[in-house]
């Protein structure tokens, strides 16, 4: 018997991230599809596509769990959920707790960072924001222009 997870949690996605866009305008499924399509298991595809359903879908805490996805899946997607109040570290401490987490969001950064992306920003969002993920990868353990593959600064 084979498991469906991938398979609920695209459906999940779809109806999560419908008719909502991202900063630069864009499909915001879009971001989450291009973010599971650089990971390299299952497991980490569902995390990919659900990791900003609360933040930036629209689903019930009880959408998300009548979808009956491995408790993997769910502290993994739960870990990358940032909450209100949180600070940087506190965030990226819960995912560093999970490996899933962890993969999902070196990708997700990647995503972020690309230049197509961020030169569509005002200049004063553009810096915000890359000075946050430069942030988020420091505190994983990385640095945001390698995980990008650019020369490092």
């Amino acid at each position: 018997m084979t498991d469906d997870h991938l398979d609920r949690a695209v459906e999940l996605a779809a109806r999560a991230y419908d008719g909502r866009t991202d900063r630069q305008g864009d499909p915001y499924v879009a971001h989450a599809i291009r973010v599971m399509l650089a990971m390299r298991t299952d497991d980490e595809r569902a995390v990919a596509i659900l990791h900003d359903v609360f933040e930036w879908g629209r689903i019930s805490l009880r959408e998300f769990v009548a979808a009956k996805l491995p408790k993997r899946i769910v502290d993994a997607v739960d870990a990358m959920t940032k909450r209100e109040g949180e600070s940087l570290a506190e965030h990226v401490e819960r995912i560093l707790a999970s490996e899933l987490a962890v993969a999902v969001k070196r990708a997700d950064l990647v995503d972020n960072a690309l230049e197509h992306r961020l030169e569509r920003l005002p200049a004063q969002q553009r810096e915000r924001l890359v000075a946050m993920y430069r942030e988020t990868a420091r505190l994983l353990g990385d640095d945001l222009d390698e995980l990008c593959g650019r020369p490092v600064r």
